[in-house]
């Protein structure tokens, strides 16, 4: 397909890329719907959201009239809120396969967790964001409390997002480690001081991962350069935030969730695209 020349290369490349995945990925019963042959197809819709946050749009409705200035046509906004809710799962299903498709092969992963605020910090005890799925944690980096969720994810030493899941500010990173790695779990794991814990090592090994932690003898025999390696880690969080991970200030968990995909789905997109420019 050919499109107007005086759309931003940019959002071709976000377009052409998403159509081929979307093409490849989605399952049929979806693509050949019975209001297929909308006049907005879902891969603009897609590339229109994820041009939203390549510009730093924090909202719908700014990432919509975004949308606008590009298309004079393009969809009213309650029409675009709608399309976009309902494309969540074909919007996980093409991030999976591109990143599965990155990462294949690969041995050693890396896991932590991020922060995910949903207010300022004054208002840590009087906010109801997302009520049930949000509370007060800790952030150690920063070194203050906050309210909201945490992410927790594994990341492959490329850079991609392999998997994630979503929790309550105050739950400790150790506790979600087996459902992180359950269906993506590398052979080996590079994990922080949050991942210590000789029960949960001996539960990880009987599934046939290594979780490597900040020991001195591991790190000096296995992984020397350990400290240096998961530092990756460190750069994807600091990207994702820099695109708006914390800022995902929705009332719904499912808009919550929906930034959030974006998000990492123009990450990905970003990265493979700056991959393929390396000699």
């Amino acid at each position: 397909m050919t499109y107007n020349s005086t759309l931003p290369k940019v959002f071709v490349y976000l377009l052409t890329t998403i159509e081929t995945l979307y093409q490849t990925s989605v399952p049929l019963e979806v693509q050949n719907r019975k209001n297929v042959h909308l006049a907005t197809s879902d891969c603009l819709v897609i590339a229109c959201y994820l041009w939203g946050v390549l510009h730093f749009s924090e909202t719908l409705k700014a990432k919509h009239q975004l949308a606008q200035s590009l298309f004079p046509n393009f969809l009213e906004y309650s029409r675009f809120v709608r399309r976009c809710n309902a494309l969540l799962p074909s919007i996980q299903v093409i991030r999976q396969a591109l990143v599965f498709k990155e990462v294949e092969g690969m041995s050693v992963s890396i896991i932590d967790s991020f922060p995910l605020p949903l207010c300022q910090p004054i208002r840590n005890f009087i906010s109801k964001f997302l009520g049930d799925y949000a509370n007060v944690g800790y952030n150690s980096t920063k070194g203050q409390y906050f309210y909201g969720c945490k992410c927790h994810a594994l990341v492959s030493e490329s850079g991609y997002v392999i998997d994630y899941t979503i929790t309550p500010a105050s739950m400790a990173d150790s506790s979600m480690t087996e459902e992180v790695l359950s269906q993506f779990g590398t052979p080996t794991v590079l994990g922080d001081m949050g991942y210590l814990g000789q029960s949960l090592h001996e539960r990880l090994e009987l599934e046939g991962i290594d979780l490597i932690t900040p020991d001195m003898k591991q790190k000096k025999i296995l992984f020397p350069n350990f400290s240096k390696r998961r530092k990756v880690i460190e750069r994807v969080f600091s990207f994702l935030t820099n695109l708006g991970a914390e800022h995902c200030k929705s009332r719904s968990p499912q808009g919550f969730q929906l930034k959030l995909e974006m998000i990492l789905l123009a990450y990905s997109l970003l990265l493979k695209s700056a991959k393929s420019l390396e000699p």
